[in-house]
């Protein structure tokens, strides 16, 4: 059945804290590491680093049919050149005369990717203030909630997980969920069909709005039942404003794409200074010429593509933002706070205070200690990696006796 129960059916660090018993076992009661986006390793080198092939716009501008145009047009003239011709005055050309739209392009296409980027973390910041506010949400409503002995948190909890699935969604497909795609939270058990059925009866462009008014909806009467303070509901609807305000200006920045005439302009540039380079380089007698309009004509078409893939990260380059796993993930997260059970809840956490008054948490911990907890010393010699920790338990050991 489904992403939420995947996480619900395992039992949490210890046995005291269980999930809950309601909830439908997964098969697979292992929970997938958390996917983070692969970045550079500059201590490769930077000539291991430039001849890395996978996961760059190396192979799609190779595979682009008018970076080879470029390409043979250049060899042609630089083989016509060879031959004899191109040799009279009027034909000649130097770097002069292509230093001011070659300066001019790079300028403009330098600015134009970095403009693409800027956008490119916005997004990201969007999407992951998005989680983080839901999860605010969800560890407030729990907190006040759960007293009420319903599950007024988990019903809220659901809207609020299926507006932000439902604004991924709109993000990434650029229109609204179909029927069919609606039809999908039922089978997963995130809505129940006449939940559904609901959503399909308002208009595409208010369904973001609405749902996530029905969560805070519930999540009034549920504070109300549990006479919570007052101030816990104003936080808790506070999130949630924050939360629309997020899933509003991602939409928002989505639906507002970077010009047309920009793009077309520069595009018309770098055609522009592709076509004298291959000219001006080709009329040389350097062997060295094709070599270098070869990497040339490669930065300055790579650069495009990869401003291309930045602008809009919703999709399926190698840039763009793994979506399906960070929702695996956040709903994941989300059955672990709605979910988990302490048992040490239902007698005010009784057992868990006399055990610490007996032995209370060691704080007073060596640096040696701290660094193997961190992972910085390796295991190679673990009675002496554990010898102040020994030591420090028997000292306590000591003191209670004596006391």
């Amino acid at each position: 059945m489904d992403t939420l129960s995947a996480f619900g059916g395992s039992t949490v660090a210890r046995s005291a804290v269980t999930t809950r018993p309601d909830r439908k076992e997964s098969q697979d009661t292992t929970m997938p590491a958390p996917v983070k986006m692969k970045g550079a390793d500059a201590s490769q080198g930077p000539l291991a680093m430039a001849f890395h092939m996978s996961r760059t716009v190396v192979p799609m501008v190779l595979s682009r049919p008018d970076f080879w145009v470029f390409f043979a047009l250049h060899i042609m003239i630089h083989v016509l050149f060879l031959m004899g011709h191109l040799h009279e005055p009027i034909a000649g050309m130097t770097w002069q005369d292509m230093r001011i739209l070659t300066a001019m392009t790079t300028f403009f296409e330098v600015f134009y990717t970095g403009e693409c980027f800027m956008r490119y973390i916005r997004l990201w910041g969007l999407v992951t203030k998005s989680f983080s506010k839901a999860y605010d949400w969800v560890f407030i409503a729990r907190f006040f909630m759960r007293v009420t002995g319903k599950p007024y948190d988990r019903l809220a909890g659901h809207w609020l997980i299926v507006t932000l699935i439902l604004s991924l969604y709109e993000a990434k497909e650029k229109q609204p969920m179909s029927n069919a795609g609606l039809q999908n939270f039922v089978l997963m058990g995130i809505l129940k069909q006449h939940e559904a059925d609901f959503i399909r009866s308002i208009s595409s462009e208010q369904r973001i709005i609405v749902t996530l008014h029905v969560a805070a909806d519930i999540a009034n009467h549920g504070y109300k039942e549990a006479n919570a303070p007052r101030n816990a509901l104003k936080e808790s609807n506070a999130s949630l404003d924050d939360f629309r305000q997020l899933v509003q200006e991602l939409h928002d920045l989505m639906n507002f794409p970077l010009p047309f005439e920009y793009v077309h302009l520069l595009s018309l540039m770098i055609t522009l200074n592709l076509t004298l380079w291959a000219y001006g380089i080709g009329v040389t007698r350097s062997i060295f010429g094709p070599v270098f309009y070869f990497f040339s004509a490669l930065i300055f078409t790579g650069m495009m593509d990869l401003a291309s893939q930045l602008a809009d990260p919703f999709g399926e380059d190698e840039a763009d933002f793994p979506v399906a796993h960070w929702v695996l993930e956040f709903l994941l997260n989300m059955s672990a706070l709605l979910d988990y059970e302490h048992d040490g809840h239902s007698i005010g956490f009784e057992d868990d205070l006399a055990d610490e008054e007996r032995s209370p948490m060691q704080l007073r911990i060596d640096l040696h200690s701290i660094q193997k907890l961190m992972g910085e010393h390796k295991e190679d010699d673990q009675q002496s990696s554990t010898a102040p920790l020994i030591s420090k338990a028997r000292a306590q050991q000591r003191r209670q006796i004596r006391a």
